[in-house]
């Protein structure tokens, strides 16, 4: 394994834990919920992922295990854009009309890659065809996020930071799925498109660790003013 790859492996892992250990050192479980979720389960995804591929190879079952990660962490993904444009339209007129409109996208999204995509279905070709709608998907969604975050005259800093690691993961990983369908398998162009996806993807969970960061503020309270005593 060449020493570059052992590095970003290595970098994977330790971003991840950390963005975990934020997330749960901010109590931001509560208010992204599914955030917490996603970055749990990518970093269980690397692991398992890496473990099986180094003592069993590229299998059938490996290509399983990495397929079923992708279409589960690519759907969380999908649904964390959603859950933030529902949260940002909150105290708006639109919001009823926003969530049922929403709903009908998730129900879309679920069932076109039956019927648009004539590759057998499960197949890496059906696989990597729904990945890339749903990232395509989420990535459009996300502007739409932003608009409705920038619109609103209360806006919320760490909302727009984790909207922006999102649209930086989700658009990353579209791009990257557009590109190795046009490029043969094991080439140099694939290697490089899955490393530009590897890449966007750090780069995402760094933005989210800068947002979830320890202030560093010091709590301690503000000396007494010590005045002279009267005799």
């Amino acid at each position: 394994m060449a020493l570059s790859q052992i590095i970003l492996e290595a970098t994977s892992i330790a971003i991840q834990a950390a963005v975990i250990i934020f997330l749960l050192r901010r109590s931001a479980f509560r208010r992204y919920p599914l955030l917490v979720v996603y970055c749990v389960l990518q970093l269980a995804a690397t692991i398992a992922e890496e473990y099986v591929s180094r003592v069993h190879g590229q299998t059938n079952f490996f290509r399983k295990l990495y397929w079923t990660d992708e279409i589960t962490l690519d759907l969380l993904l999908f649904f964390m854009v959603i859950a933030l444009i529902y949260r940002a339209l909150e105290g708006s007129p639109m919001r009823v009309a926003m969530g049922r409109l929403l709903g009908a996208v998730v129900a879309v999204v679920l069932i076109v890659p039956f019927v648009l995509f004539t590759a057998r279905r499960f197949s890496t070709i059906w696989f990597d065809g729904t990945s890339q709608l749903l990232n395509f998907g989420a990535a459009i969604m996300n502007l739409g996020l932003w608009t409705a975050l920038i619109g609103t005259k209360k806006r919320d800093p760490l909302l727009l930071t984790v909207s922006a690691g999102l649209g930086v993961a989700v658009t990353g990983a579209a791009i990257a799925y557009g590109l190795r369908r046009f490029t043969p398998p094991t080439s140099t162009a694939q290697q490089l498109a899955n490393l530009f996806k590897t890449l966007t993807y750090l780069t995402s969970v760094a933005i989210w660790c800068w947002a979830f960061r320890p202030s560093g503020r010091s709590s301690r309270a503000p000396r007494a003013e010590i005045r002279p005593q009267s005799v």
